[in-house]
């Protein structure tokens, strides 16, 4: 008797236990598949944007696509032949890296070649990136100077106009220094959001015997979140190494202290904690702790979290 109605009873357990089509399909777990499924669907059917997409999702590993640099590849291709330009850009960084194919330098160079002649800016500044490191391009800085250029003056990008200034600044093979065209560059990468060209700027002024614009430079690049500039202001409210004896700034152990102590939480390096600490000895603990509030407001506008907890986790790290 017992094993005669045992079947029928775990039949009626799993009738309880198994979800029913309804269920499942009102649940939409099922029936849900991944986004890069949906975006490989819309490329075959004629969308190129969506194969630059699907390319995106192979490389990053995103839209629940495994991360596979040759099957990236493959979709860089397929858009970049259809005329896509960051596809282009995209693709020949692979070439350039060896993923998912074999380095090939003339490959990347070709595709970046391609893209600047779309009009791209990303793909001229990758272009003059490839006159300048190349060895087989010779370190060609005239023609990288010509690409940057016309980078800069297609978007408003901080990055050709930052490298484009310091070519003109330092100057190299095929290129004269030019300290009037390196300073037209750095402001204009400084306008459109590279910090660090501040420090360019304050340099210049101060070779010009511009003391005070030179100080409100490094002031200008630390506000906008430069650790360099940040790093330099301090010394020279300090007075200290390249600094000494120079009055670019109103001198003070305090602001000195605020700038460390904002330029510690945003970024770590041994250097930048050890001035903290000897400047710190000089300040008493009410002082420390005015500076430390006058330096909150600016780590909340300048670094984001998870910036701050790498610098932590860093600065942690380092003393092991």
């Amino acid at each position: 008797m017992t094993r005669s109605l045992r079947a029928p009873v775990l039949l009626l357990c799993c009738a309880f236990l198994a979800p029913s089509a309804g269920a499942a399909a009102g649940s939409g777990k099922a029936a849900a598949k991944p986004d890069y499924l949906s975006w490989q669907e819309a490329a075959r059917r004629g969308d190129t944007e969506k194969e630059y997409t699907v390319g995106l999702a192979f490389y990053r590993g995103i839209g629940g696509a495994p991360r596979d640099h040759a099957k990236a590849l493959e979709w860089f291709a397929l858009a970049a032949g259809h005329g896509n330009s960051a596809a282009a850009v995209r693709l020949g960084e692979m070439y350039a890296l060896g993923q998912g194919a074999a380095k090939d330098a003339k490959k990347a160079f070709d595709l970046y070649l391609k893209a600047a002649g779309a009009g791209s800016a990303e793909g001229m500044e990758k272009l003059a990136d490839a006159y300048l490191n190349e060895k087989e391009l010779g370190g060609n800085s005239a023609e990288a100077a010509k690409w940057y250029a016309k980078a800069a003056e297609t978007a408003a990008l901080p990055d050709p106009a930052f490298k484009l200034a310091r070519l003109y600044y330092l100057g190299g093979p095929g290129l004269e220094r030019d300290e009037e065209k390196a300073l037209q560059y750095f402001l204009k990468a400084f306008e459109a959001g590279q910090p660090d060209a501040a420090c360019y700027l304050s340099g210049i002024a101060e070779r010009r015997g511009e003391y005070g614009a030179s100080g409100d430079w490094l002031v200008k690049g630390a506000e906008k979140g430069s650790a360099t500039a940040m790093f330099a202001l301090a010394k020279a409210q300090l007075g200290i190494e390249e600094y000494e004896g120079k009055k670019l700034v109103q001198p003070g152990a305090a602001p000195a202290y605020k700038w460390l102590y904002v330029l510690t939480r945003k970024e770590y390096q041994p250097r930048f904690d050890e001035l903290l600490k000897k400047t710190a000895a000089k300040l008493s603990a009410a002082e420390r702790k005015k500076a430390e509030a006058d330096a909150a407001p600016l780590i909340a506008r300048l670094a984001g979290k998870t910036e701050l907890k790498s610098a932590a986790a860093a600065r942690k790290a380092g003393k092991r």
